[in-house]
């Protein structure tokens, strides 16, 4: 259960002892308490579901020493600001735990800020490839909440994108690479010796063939 439906609870059963025992006080207090937590409860279900989330990527294959850039950008469709927003992109650990990391991330995946009525806030960052791999980009992660700290709410803003990082091709130069058989294997006509992998069976002879394959005993 919720931190924050735990009061609700909480203040409910204060509220119902107050109007059994008639304590006026306690049952005012209680009443507004449950007031503030409803609507507190009611924004922050408003301000998770009003929030959109796109994410933009220049390139999802790559090769070892490349930079990828990623923008995500987050709306709140809401007139109501958001006072407090976490953004996080998520990246699998197998990715940064290395030293050096297969991604090496420059700049910021992780975002604490508010959110205006209608704004939007991009979420900016490099990659360097160090290291072969298929690798998972995101997905981003939204979390917001009352101004008490009593509900929070979580979300998924954009679905993850996948990134294909190839070895690097490097060119080699001063290799001598050609071919000693430029136009292809020769079929020879004379052979010196018979190879005895080259089995066949025994055929008609046929004018031009040489007397030493002849089948003399057939």
């Amino acid at each position: 259960m919720a931190h924050g439906n735990r009061w609700i609870i909480v203040v409910v059963l204060l509220l119902v002892v107050s109007l059994v025992f008639n304590l006026g006080m306690l049952a005012y207090a209680a009443g507004a308490s449950l007031l503030l937590l409803a609507i507190a409860r009611w924004l922050t279900m408003h301000w998770i579901h009003s929030l959109t989330a796109t994410r933009e990527c220049n390139r999802l294959v790559a090769e070892i020493g490349d930079k990828v850039a990623v923008n995500v950008k987050v709306e709140n469709s809401s007139k109501l600001p958001i006072p407090w927003l976490l953004l996080e992109d998520l990246l699998p650990r197998r990715a940064l735990a290395i030293s050096p990391p297969s991604l090496a991330v420059q700049g910021t995946r992780i975002k604490l800020s508010m959110l205006r009525g209608r704004d939007a806030k991009v979420l900016a960052y490099q990659m360097d490839c160090n290291r072969r791999g298929y690798f998972q980009i995101g997905p981003l992660v939204l979390e917001t909440g009352d101004l008490f700290g009593l509900f929070r709410r979580y979300r998924v803003g954009a679905e993850p994108v996948f990134l294909l990082v190839y070895p690097k091709v490097t060119p080699l130069e001063g290799f001598d690479l050609a071919s000693r058989r430029p136009i292809g294997e020769v079929r020879m006509t004379y052979r010196l010796y018979e190879d005895p992998t080259r089995i066949a069976g025994v055929r008609q002879y046929e004018p031009g063939d040489s007397l030493n394959r002849v089948n003399w005993k057939a």
